[in-house]
């Protein structure tokens, strides 16, 4: 029965599309369709346009967390018209790591998109400068560093730490712990 809300989270493009696209086709008016996968935050704009002409809502949501967020909860960028946001909320507030506690609604349509595009740039960069500072230390042979260690230090105090060093470190105690513990030159 009407309003309905259908979560949707699919590889982004045509699989979206077409997920989209068959839902409008069966939705009824006032009903909602939430975009929890990476879309291109023109396309959740585009969207939106066409789900309104029909008389259905569009929430995008930008989900940052990964596997991990089932247990720690889910980190939401939403956008969207405020009365679809808020009918969603319970929806929300259930995924997010606590009622108030990472998600938030960011703006209109396609904003949530475009805030999760601007979050992957800075995990993708942040990312990289691990991977470049600990190459620098690898190389540093003279020295012989166990990676390992540096980053359980830097894990705990530093401002440096963060949940990318933590799942960083989980990484390097396969190398430099691992009984198996292969050369890693």
């Amino acid at each position: 029965a009407s309003p309905r809300a259908v979560w949707v989270m699919v590889p982004a493009g045509n699989p979206t599309e077409s997920t989209i696209t068959a839902l409008a086709d069966i939705l009824s008016p006032g009903d909602i369709i939430i975009d929890g996968g990476n879309s291109n935050y023109k396309d959740s704009i585009r969207r939106a346009g066409m789900l309104e002409e029909k008389g259905i809502f569009f929430v995008d949501v930008g989900t940052s967390g990964g596997v991990w967020g089932l247990a720690e909860g889910y980190s939401m960028m939403v956008g969207g018209e405020s009365e679809a946001v808020d009918r969603i909320r319970p929806v929300l507030e259930t995924l997010a790591p606590g009622p108030d506690l990472g998600w938030g609604h960011v703006g209109p349509a396609g904003s949530g998109h475009f805030v999760k595009m601007v979050h992957n740039g800075i995990e993708y960069g942040l990312m990289q400068a691990y991977a470049e500072g600990f190459e620098i230390m690898r190389a540093k042979e003279v020295f012989g560093l166990d990676l390992h260690q540096i980053a359980q230090i830097w894990r705990f105090g530093s401002v440096v730490r963060s949940w990318l060093l933590d799942l960083t470190a989980d990484a390097l105690a396969l190398v430099f712990r691992s009984p198996h513990r292969r050369d890693w030159r």
